[in-house]
């Protein structure tokens, strides 16, 4: 073979390693605005992936634990959807609910490298920034840029979305963008901290911005934890600073008051606790099976308990929602899931030598501790847009996991 023909063979071997990485890098930079070119990255990523062990004979696969309920909880998912009332239509929305997780796999397959995995962070956290801009202006204007619709008034406020349309998965997005900047800014020698420390100020106005309730809970659940994986001291003060935040907005700012106290209003509940009632009932007569992924609103009607509703698409609640469509089994095998990645990431906390991927791996697990804080109250993984927020930490926080036990950095 002459040169140039085995330099061109090799240049065409470097193609689907290129397609893996780069559709990475789309879509950490574009799923804060869009999920189509997002959906597109993930796309090239496992085309990259499958053509890496087709031409060059290159399977990357990484084997970890969190295979075996992964596999237990689709294969549950899918049963109980072909024994449902749908079958057809109920197989097919747990292939399209759960399709995401294939972005963590990709991740967790490709990144073997802690330069790959910050630019995908750094990716990320660049264009969160102006999206939180975007939605701090939102809120104080009333206006969306990217479409003709007005905001919904909070008082002297208005309630941001951001580029999502709906402020819910707007705030679950901009929640996960705040805590694990926050966990990153405290590294001393890194040149990019301003970058955690700014992205991590934006983000918690553009949380408030969202007067989303659930995800306020969920700040509050996960901040103190931050502070007390840092030691005692620490998290006593920053516990104090956040019961000061918290005590001076309700004092100064009346729009977050009164929004605050509807939390603990019953009147403004009703749909929520009438939906929970509801789904209960559904789970009283098919705890074991469920009735299959997305068929609540079939069985709403002969099962709904008497009161008022704005809404009957789902329970207003991720665990509830699991528990109606996989029944006991589906829940149980949802939880170990994240139990598994949770436990992952604090390994990587505990032991890691490297700061980054210590401080990272934090951020995620408590980003996903707060993301299932929130689920008590909405459904976040149920919701197609969020559910790519889950998996996308997922990924940051397994990739470090398998860079930890794979490499030996220095304590930079």
């Amino acid at each position: 073979m002459k040169i140039n023909e085995l330099q061109l063979c090799r240049k065409w071997k470097t193609i689907p390693n290129c397609l893996n990485r780069y559709g990475l890098y789309i879509f950490a930079f574009t799923i804060p605005i869009s999920f189509i070119p997002a959906q597109l990255g993930v796309a090239l990523a496992f085309l990259g992936w499958v053509l890496e062990g087709v031409i060059n004979r290159r399977w990357q696969i990484y084997k970890s634990n969190v295979f075996i309920p992964i596999a237990l909880y689709l294969t549950w998912k899918l049963i109980t959807a072909s024994l449902s009332i749908n079958p057809m239509h109920s197989v097919w929305c747990v292939v399209d609910n759960e399709w995401q997780m294939l972005l963590m796999l990709m991740m967790l397959f490709s990144i073997t490298e802690l330069k790959t995995l910050k630019r995908i962070l750094h990716l990320w956290l660049i264009t969160s920034a102006i999206v939180a801009i975007y939605a701090i202006w939102q809120t104080f204007s009333g206006y969306q840029l990217h479409r003709a619709d007005l905001l919904t008034p909070m008082g002297d406020y208005f309630r941001a979305v951001g580029f999502y349309g709906f402020y819910l998965t707007f705030a679950g997005f901009v929640m996960t963008v705040f805590i694990i900047s926050l966990c990153l800014s405290v590294q001393n020698h890194t040149k990019y901290r301003w970058l955690y420390i700014i992205t991590g100020i934006l983000s918690f106005l553009a949380i408030l911005g969202t007067f989303a309730r659930s995800i306020w809970l969920s700040i509050i659940v996960a901040i103190p934890i931050f502070g007390f994986m840092k030691g005692k001291k620490v998290g006593s003060i920053i516990a104090a600073l956040l019961i000061i935040v918290i005590l001076s907005s309700l004092i100064f700012i009346p729009t977050i008051r009164e929004r605050a106290f509807s939390i603990i209003s019953l009147d403004e509940n009703q749909t929520r606790l009438n939906l929970w009632r509801t789904s209960i009932n559904i789970v009283k007569d098919f705890p074991i099976i469920g009735v299959g992924e997305d068929n609540f609103t079939t069985y709403f009607d002969k099962y709904k308990v008497e009161g008022f509703y704005d809404t009957s698409v789902h329970p207003h609640n991720d665990y509830l929602n699991i528990l109606v469509s996989a029944g006991i089994p589906g829940f149980i095998f949802f939880l170990a899931i994240w139990f598994v990645i949770l436990k992952n990431g604090f390994i990587v906390y505990r032991k890691s030598k490297n700061h980054f991927l210590r401080e990272l791996s934090l951020g995620s697990a408590l980003a996903i501790i707060a993301f299932m804080v929130g689920s008590i109250f909405q459904n976040y993984y149920g919701t197609y847009a969020n559910c790519w927020g889950w998996w996308f930490i997922a990924g940051l926080l397994m990739s470090s996991f398998r860079l930890h036990r794979e490499t030996n950095y220095n304590n930079l």
